[in-house]
């Protein structure tokens, strides 16, 4: 039996095709856009290699805590840079600066996503901020083995599932490996991302040159801004928006986008895979009212001795202040959810059998969600009356 039994619980990590000496294992994408594992049959011997390194049989979790809490970086540009408070930054930094090297998410010149390595400061700026859809691993779990047998430090950072799949892969602990993980809320398709970027190029008359979500834009009313540098007529613009306006954006932020397995993520839990984690401390005015969230901040937990003591190697660098794990356990995504919105369904039905522009139309053009759009433009006195309403 091959790994092909995972069905739509794959996480689309990509191990197992890394791990397959016959080349037996490909990735195709289905109707809805997402990859998908294809086995030949022809080529499998059933050596059960893949099936070892799969995330989706496999958990190999930590059910310890050393130390959690809000934390942010002290350096304004560090926070700045990232999409919370700049936790990232300063840890791959440290990292750089002992003649490591740091793998994480970046778009490449097509804007495709792509496990990447920095050496370099200025290599690091692509790996910032979110990017909320699957990362090609590629090639990359080889090339970090290499590195650590070599004896270099390597810091990893990625969704919780694919960090998994790298410490099946390596199939041992490395003293030189520092893995982070991050609150992830689902991953949606290369696919779905490229169509947006073609909508919203044809509607622009320009080409998309670069793309950052999570955008942090002065006074801001959301957590939520993409900035876009696109090329219209030989000249190189810039624009910033809210999420409502670019399609996938908003689409992910009204969770219709995901793979099936973060529905049901068996990753979504208080029990982590990683040395670090890293995400969004939700509603933190409500225990820090003198924090401006919109600056940054973020929620911090130790899952290792490991990555105390790293965090400690760092701490001059960080603002930290710890709280107990019910308050972390309150204002984050560890556990499975409620599965996908009612829409869903209709919403990838209508991606795999409409033209792109029907299914924004149907489901995501930014005047259906005019009550958001109408609080976003209210004051801010406002919106804090609104906010607490809520609670």
């Amino acid at each position: 039996m091959s790994v092909i039994k995972v069905g739509h619980d794959c996480c689309g990590c990509r191990t197992c095709k890394a791990v397959c000496k016959l080349d037996a294992i490909s990735v195709v994408r289905d109707k809805y856009g997402f990859e998908q594992i294809c086995v030949d049959e022809t080529k499998c011997v059933e050596c059960g290699m893949c099936e070892k390194v799969c995330p989706a049989l496999h958990t190999p979790v930590i059910e310890d805590r050393k130390l959690c809490g809000l934390a942010y970086a002290l350096d304004g540009n560090t926070r700045h840079n990232g999409s919370s408070g700049g936790l990232f930054g300063t840890f791959a930094k440290k990292v750089l600066s002992q003649q490591g090297c740091v793998y994480g998410a970046a778009f490449d010149a097509n804007l495709q996503l792509k496990t990447t390595c920095a050496e370099t400061e200025e290599e690091l700026i692509p790996l910032y901020k979110s990017k909320y859809l699957l990362c090609d691993t590629h090639t990359a779990f080889g090339e970090i083995k290499e590195k650590l047998l070599a004896g270099q430090k390597v810091l990893y950072c990625a969704s919780p599932c694919q960090v998994a799949a790298l410490k099946l892969y390596l199939g041992k602990d490395y003293e030189n490996l520092l893995l982070v993980d991050f609150i992830c809320h689902g991953v949606g398709s290369q696919t779905l991302f490229d169509q947006s970027v073609s909508y919203v190029e044809k509607k622009l008359s320009g080409k998309i040159k670069s793309f950052i979500f999570r955008y942090k834009v002065k006074n801001g009313v959301s957590h939520y801004y993409y900035k876009m540098q696109y090329e219209k007529k030989g000249k190189l613009l810039n624009k910033e928006d809210l999420y409502f306006s670019f399609p996938y954006y908003n689409g992910y932020c009204k969770q219709l986008v995901c793979r099936n397995s973060c529905y049901a993520c068996q990753y979504a839990t208080p029990e982590r895979v990683a040395d670090i984690t890293v995400g969004d401390f939700h509603n933190v005015e409500r225990y820090e009212p003198a924090v401006d969230s919109y600056a940054g901040v973020s929620m911090l937990i130790c899952n290792t001795q490991r990555g105390k003591a790293f965090v400690e190697s760092v701490q001059e660098q960080l603002h930290i202040k710890e709280y107990p794990w019910e308050v972390m356990e309150k204002n984050n995504h560890f556990h499975k959810g409620d599965g996908a919105p009612k829409e869903q369904k209709a919403f990838m039905e209508s991606v795999a059998n409409d033209r792109f522009e029907e299914t924004v139309d149907k489901f995501l053009k930014p005047s259906r969600d005019w009550m958001k759009l109408l609080y976003y433009k209210s004051p801010l006195f406002l919106r804090k009356i609104a906010k607490k309403l809520q609670r």
